[in-house]
């Protein structure tokens, strides 16, 4: 025989299940296999409902994310104390995170035009193009780096927030100026800059 007799009667089975502790039944949560096991899944499931207990799946890391910003504010001991303290770290990072991530990805923007003065027509339409994919980036990586929930409205807010202050900056005016001044050719003459 492969398995003990209460294995094959789930009523036993549901009984066993009720003498395990906690960790235990958590254990057998994640380690039994939900397609070929599915009555004893179901069992587990009950029991874990019946204590209250829900597995935390959605906080575990991904395998390539390094960084994960649950993790890093479950450290601080001060702000697991409360619930509202942790939430309040977990919105204020997430939008704060987001708002940089977003800033670093338009700081190239920033450097080509008003640094070297890349401009034109065609390189506004590219920058145009850069301005929505670094938000989407700090979204993005914000996300992978555990903002869920409301935290994902304000990792929104701090991305568009950044956005918002480099649409307010002069490097934005003299793009929109490029984009919409007439020109014989809207292609740059690459040795013209140097």
């Amino acid at each position: 025989m492969i398995a003990p007799r209460w294995w094959f009667n789930l009523r036993e089975y549901r009984q066993h299940l009720e003498q395990y502790s906690d960790e235990e039944l958590v254990d057998i949560y994640f380690h039994i296999h939900p397609v070929q096991y599915r009555e004893h899944y179901l069992c587990v499931l009950r029991e874990l409902r019946r204590r209250g207990i829900k597995p935390q799946i959605a906080e575990r890391p991904l395998p390539d994310v390094r960084w994960w910003l649950p993790q890093w504010l479950e450290k601080c001991a001060w702000l697991t104390v409360k619930a509202w303290r942790y939430q309040m770290a977990m919105l204020l990072a997430s939008g704060l995170l987001s708002a940089l991530l977003t800033g670093l990805a338009l700081a190239p923007i920033w450097l080509l035009v008003s640094g070297f003065n890349f401009t034109g027509r065609l390189l506004s339409i590219l920058y145009l193009i850069w301005i929505v994919g670094a938000g989407v980036y700090g979204l993005v990586m914000t996300y992978r780096a555990g903002a869920r929930g409301k935290s994902f409205l304000t990792a929104l807010l701090g991305s568009a927030g950044a956005c918002w202050l480099f649409l307010n900056t002069r490097t934005f005016q003299q793009i929109w100026h490029d984009l919409l001044k007439p020109s014989a050719t809207p292609w740059v003459n690459p040795l013209t800059f140097f």
